[in-house]
Formats: structure tokens, sequence, C-alpha cells
């Protein structure tokens, strides 16, 4: 009789030999697919940086200036004092604080005027700043304008006209980064915001309050001290811009309905002239995923919001408030007093306080916004790439700084011109290895 040949299979332990083997090699394999991912995911908010950028850099060579943050439209009666002129009683203000008053419009962010540089012209054609309500009175528009008919802000629209809170619910692709993960599918939403300074307005400068827990950030309740023996409200206001616009890039301003001739006193543009440090270390937007589309919230003035929001809670990002104070973290009560020592430079070391524009600890430093999820509650530079954000310069350069960038080197490339500031916060020149990799 012919001999059977045996089957022979593998044994057990050889099988798990194998099966060790292989989640070995996944084990090792998974970090650098999850990294090549990332990396992606980074590259492709790179680019969308990129093309906002040179939108941007697009209407500056068309307009001659940087567009506005954000606009808003100040009510039709006297309650805005333009002739003192008092920029605390301007609309912008009670946005800011989260309270605005009767008849105040937050028409639209630093998105709208860049569409057709972005190529959303057509979005643009669309977007309508002013309208005419049903009593036939003359309104300025804001982003959210579908407002229930008999009311002093409802607007006849032309038939089949889209509504700007249609145009800017309407999502663009560039302006959400591929890592933000507070998106909502078919939405307005926005990963992005421009370059604001040091406050959050620079006329009427409120600082803002870091906070640990969702929910406890907040604007200070006394305006930030940028100039010295203020005196009069108008004082204060000229000394506080002629300061300010040295400290940022792109600035909220406001607007009366069309006919009314009185003139605003605060609106402040930039030029690229104007950025005597150089345009290579000045920068004019970055990251922030707690922006774009959000339910009504008081960080919104209880508003929706989307990439036409204007409030710089939504629009801009600033450095750390903490700069101008001896009590670190400040308080909402903090007294702000930029002029009293801490910004001014000894011989060639700059100011200590410039280095609180980006520390660990005040819950305003770079990235901490991870820990928050309230949209317009971090109005800082925050990302979602593992150490570090993307910034745009205003040559058009993007960069990928690390979240612990220096505070001294992170506040001079915010401030376009902290050459010029006055001695008491004057900045020293900086140099591009401390930040271009």
């Amino acid at each position: 009789m012919a001999s059977r040949r045996r089957r022979r299979g593998f044994t057990l332990i050889e099988l798990l030999v194998v099966i060790s083997i292989i989640g070995i090699l996944v084990g090792l394999l998974l970090p650098a697919v999850n990294s090549a991912r990332e990396a992606g995911r980074r590259t492709q908010c790179q680019n969308n940086l990129r093309n906002i950028g040179l939108g941007i850099l697009g209407y500056v060579n068309q307009k001659n200036s940087f567009p506005p943050a954000g606009e808003f439209a100040e009510p039709s009666d006297t309650s805005t004092d333009v002739a003192t002129p008092d920029p605390s009683t301007s609309a912008i203000v009670g946005f800011i604080k989260g309270s605005p008053r009767a008849g105040a419009v937050a028409m639209y962010s630093w998105v709208v005027p860049i569409l057709p540089y972005i190529d959303n012209q057509e979005l643009y054609n669309q977007w309508s700043f002013y309208g005419t309500n049903s009593a036939g009175a003359t309104i300025a528009l804001p982003y959210f304008d579908g407002f229930p008919a008999g009311t002093s802000l409802d607007v006849n629209h032309p038939q089949g006209q889209a509504t700007n809170w249609k145009i800017s619910n309407t999502a663009i692709g560039i302006l959400r980064c591929p890592d933000d993960q507070s998106y909502q599918p078919d939405q307005g939403n926005l990963s992005y915001v421009v370059n604001g300074g040091f406050s959050m307005w620079h006329a009427y400068p409120l600082g803002w309050v870091g906070g640990q827990i969702d929910g406890s950030p907040a604007p200070t309740t006394q305006p930030m001290v940028w100039a010295p023996n203020a005196g009069t409200a108008s004082q204060t206001m000229l000394g506080n811009m002629g300061v300010n616009q040295k400290m940022g890039v792109m600035f909220l301003e406001s607007t009366f309905v069309q006919g009314d001739q009185r003139k605003i006193p605060w609106n402040l543009r930039s030029t690229v002239t104007g950025m005597v440090d150089g345009t290579s270390s000045t920068a004019i937007l970055t990251e922030n995923t707690l922006t774009g589309v959000s339910t009504p919230t008081p960080y919104s003035s209880n508003l929706e919001t989307n990439w036409a929001a204007p409030m710089p809670m939504f629009s801009s990002f600033i450095g750390s408030s903490n700069v101008c104070s001896t009590t670190v973290p400040i308080t909402t009560s903090s007294t702000l007093n930029c002029t009293a020592g801490m910004l001014q430079p000894s011989n060639d070391i700059d100011g200590a306080g410039w280095a609180l524009s980006n520390k660990a600890g005040t819950f305003e430093n770079i990235n901490f916004g991870q820990n928050l999820t309230i949209e317009g509650s971090f109005p800082f530079a925050n990302s979602a790439h593992p150490g570090g954000f993307n910034m745009v310069f205003a040559d058009g350069a993007v960069r990928f700084l690390t979240a612990q960038i220096d505070g001294f080197v992170y506040s001079k490339l915010l401030t376009p011109a902290g050459s010029r500031l006055p001695l008491y916060a004057k900045q020293m020149p900086v140099s591009q290895d401390a930040f271009a990799q």
C-alpha cells in the first residue's frame, strides 16, 4: 500500500509569531500613515491660507489699503457721539461686550470685500449692503438679513435675490482648514482670522481676559491705556489710534446709512507703506478653529454666525492683553496701562511685557483654545495642527510656526511698525531666523 503523505500545517506557536510580527509592522506603519495624513491636511490648510492671503493683497493692490476686519452700521439716531467724538458710544463697543444697542447693525467681515479676489465675484455681486424696509427707509443690511415682516428691518428683497444670510451660509472651500473639526457641513464655515493687533478695537481698546474653561473668557470692563495723558475723549481716541495703527493690520470700522452726512472719525485703514518693519515679518492672517459657524451665544451677541460675522471674536485675532498688565493672568477689572513701563526697552533689550504675548498659563497663549469649545471665546491664534500653526505674512509667504514661539518674537510679527512706536513701547528689530523655517 502506498504510503500516505502527511499534510503539515502551521502550529499554534507559528501562527502567534506571524500575528505578532504583523501587529508590530502595523503598529510601526500607523504612526507614519497618520503623520502623512496630517502633513497632507496641513499642506491643504497652507494652500488655503496662501490663496486667501493673495486675495487680500489683490484687494490692497486695487484699493491701496487693507480691507476692514469688520464693518458695522451705527444707529440712525444721535446716540453715537461723532462730534466730541466719543468712541465708547460706537455700535462696535456694544457688539464686543455682547450687548449691541438698538438700531446697531453687524454688516460684514473682511471676507466679503475680498470675495472677488478669491474667485467668488458672483457672491459679491449679489451681496446687499443697503436696502429699503417696509416703511420705505434706507437701512444698512446685516449679514443675517432675514427679518420678520412688519418690523423696522423688514427688507424688500427683489424677487429671486438671495439674502445676505443665504450668501454667507454658502460653503467656500478655501475658508476652512481640513483640521478644523468644528465645521458644519454645507454651512459658511471659517477657520482663518486677520491681524487686529493687541486690543479688540483700536479706538476704544478693550482687552480680552482668557478663560481656563468654557464660558469664562470675557472682554475687559475698562479700555487699555495705549497713550499717556489722554485727557478728553477725543484726545484719548486720537492717542489710541496713533499707537494702535502701528500694532495691527486690519481694524473694525463703522458707517451710517446712505444719505447720513455725519463722518465717522475713528475709521482706520492700513497700507503696505505703513509696514516699516517689513512685509516679510508682518502677519496678516492666521488660523482659529473657534470662529465660523455658531449658534447664538453671548460671544456672538446672541446671533448666529458664519464667515461674514464682523464681531472681532469671529473675524480677528490679537496678541495677549497680558502684555500691559502687572497682574498675570489678567482679570476683567485689571488695569491695563501699556505706558507704565512693561513694554519699554532697556538699551537693546525689549520691554519684559512683550514676552507675555505668548506665554503658557495665561489662557491666552497660542493654541490654548483647543481646551475650549464655544465659538468666539478665544480671539487668539488657534489651530488643530500638532505643535504649531500657520501664519500668512504681508509679502504673501505662508509659514508654519511653533506654538511655543517666543513672546518677544511673536509680538513683533503682529506689529507692522513696532520700531516706530513711542519709546514706552518701542520694539527692537526681529531676526527672521527666529521664526522662519
